[in-house]
């Protein structure tokens, strides 16, 4: 159907617009409902909602209360079609583009989240590694309920960018709802929102190399290569891949990370869709470069679309293993469609398959509620039960392998976030209490350690630098309970000592310290033999 027949079809219906301008937005939504439904098998059913939608249009141009700003009304209308066929396809105005292309190459200054707006909120899907978010322990699946003491509820993605992004050092709060406690305040002090990929990569021991991938941007699979290269430098004999918290990005850079370890020609990834240009098949290249030693994989609930397909490759073809967490489970394949006044539709057109045949997408038949709910319930994978309602698969080698969306990790391991009430404001406080202890320290660390391997080993946070901080915190604007900060008293002081490194050494060894306290990575140093024998009955 062209643009005339649709002028053509208000007009009989008599619908009365006071400008051309507001004929082009009804115009454009409906161009929307055709690009989703077609007009083939039950066309007929579609064309009578097609002019219910312009009745509707008219009644509340003409008769509504106030006047109305049409171009609003009729982009949240695209936004709810949208909304009704997945969680992932989208509506993207003219102006929201240049904001979307600095997920790849750009900076700009905010609080650093991915998100999606889920059921009138803002929904985090991700919070981005070294960002305030991150810091201030926003998990994914908490919604944001309010900014600056202002309703959230039904933002626009619009204003998430002009209410959360800001210059570098201004200050936001936000009001976080989190399942299983009450709704809490977070003062969030805004930073550069880094967008390169590798945010740090060093040697954790004499053989073990890490590396930290914050997103799947244009120069990602560049910059693996280079840290590999370089860590191979140092004696890196077995690599441990940390893809926590990492929301995805460009699935042809997933393709290539992956290609870089395997030496066959087996199947990457697949997609399968409705049209038929959208199934595709992606294929692991030969190359006298490819990575013949041992892999593990860092996932958690924030892990999701690129990071599942290099997690959910490297477990079906048994190159590596993967640690933590059941990833987010989002699979599914969006293609922008550029529409007639500037702005896109993101449409889901297919799906994602691991190599053994999984589909990564986790299932939203319970509504886009449950679909983020489920994120914050803890052990996802951890029972006997809940594994076994999943369907299972096979690895290249016969390992067996659960579906259901998401991809469960080889080892669990639970991760416990539920600070304490002064904890977490501490951790989170405006002023950035721990960054600014540290910095009180710095001068004594520095006359005291000549090295960060010497520092690393011998510095502890222990009872008698616990009392001086309680002390130096007495006079500070912070309530707190003593007892609460003692309980969660390896946090707080691993953060003290991952700021002081990060002040003296830089980010890699501020990551260094982190990792001393991180119970998955500590986990996965225990299955680098697993992944060696994966690689021997090649």
């Amino acid at each position: 159907m062209d643009v005339e027949s649709i002028v053509y079809t208000y007009h009989e219906n008599e619908v009365t617009f006071r400008t051309m301008k507001q004929l082009k937005y009804v115009i454009l939504a409906t161009m929307a409902l055709v690009l989703v439904y077609g007009f083939n098998s039950g066309a007929k059913d579609h064309f009578k909602k097609l002019k219910t939608l312009t009745q509707i249009i008219r009644l509340v141009n003409e008769n509504y209360v106030e006047e109305v700003e049409m171009e609003e009304i009729l982009n949240g209308a695209i936004v709810g079609l949208l909304d009704k066929l997945d969680p992932h396809s989208t509506y993207i105005t003219e102006d929201q583009f240049e904001s979307i292309q600095e997920q790849f190459d750009a900076e700009f200054e905010g609080i650093g989240i991915e998100f999606n707006i889920m059921d009138g909120y803002i929904t985090v899907i991700s919070p981005i590694p070294e960002t305030p978010s991150s810091e201030a322990g926003l998990q994914s699946g908490d919604k944001i309920v309010r900014i600056n003491d202002e309703s959230a509820y039904k933002i626009t993605q619009k204003d998430v960018f002009e209410k959360l992004r800001g210059p570098k050092g201004s200050q936001v709060e936000v009001t976080i709802r989190r399942s299983g406690t009450d709704d809490f305040s977070v003062t969030l002090t805004r930073a550069k929102i880094p967008i390169h990929s590798v945010l740090a990569s060093f040697m954790i021991n004499d053989e073990v190399g890490y590396i930290k991938v914050n997103r799947f941007a244009r120069s990602t699979a560049e910059e693996i290569a280079t840290s590999l290269y370089e860590l191979e430098q140092e004696g890196m004999k077995e690599v441990m891949l940390d893809l926590r918290n990492n929301g995805g990005g460009m699935m042809d850079q997933a393709i290539q990370i992956v290609d870089m370890f395997v030496d066959s020609r087996d199947t990457i990834l697949f997609t399968k869709g409705r049209i038929p240009n959208s199934n595709d098949v992606y294929y692991a290249r030969k190359s006298r470069k490819d990575k013949d030693y041992p892999v593990v994989v860092l996932i958690n609930r924030g892990s999701a679309s690129a990071s599942e397909i290099v997690s959910g490759a490297f477990q079906d073809l048994d190159r590596g293993i993967v640690v933590g967490e059941t990833s987010f489970g989002k699979g599914l394949v969006q293609r922008q469609y550029p529409l007639n006044d500037g702005s896109a539709a993101r449409i889901t057109i297919a799906q994602y398959y691991t190599p053994s045949g999984r589909l990564i997408q986790r299932s939203f038949d319970n509504g886009i509620e449950d679909y983020y709910s489920d994120l914050v319930d803890e052990d996802r994978e951890a029972s006997d039960s809940t594994l076994a309602a999943r369907p299972i698969f096979k690895t290249k080698q016969g390992r067996d392998v659960f579906g259901g969306g998401g991809i469960t990790p080889d080892y669990h391991v639970k991760l416990d976030l539920d600070f304490s009430e002064s904890t977490r404001n501490l951790l989170t406080h405006k002023d950035r209490l721990i960054f600014n202890y540290a910095d009180e320290l710095k001068s004594d660390v520095i006359n005291t350690y000549s090295t960060f391997e010497k520092f690393q080993a011998n510095f502890m946070m222990d009872k008698r630098k616990q009392k001086l901080f309680f002390k130096w915190l007495n006079n500070k604007e912070l309530e707190f309970e003593k007892d609460e900060l003692i309980e969660n008293w390896s946090t707080i002081g691993n953060r003290i000592k991952a700021q002081l490194a990060n002040a003296i050494w830089g980010k890699s060894s501020m990551y260094k310290v982190l990792l001393e306290n991180d119970e998955i990575a500590q986990e996965a140093l225990n299955h680098f033999d697993d992944a060696k024998s994966l690689i021997s009955q090649k």
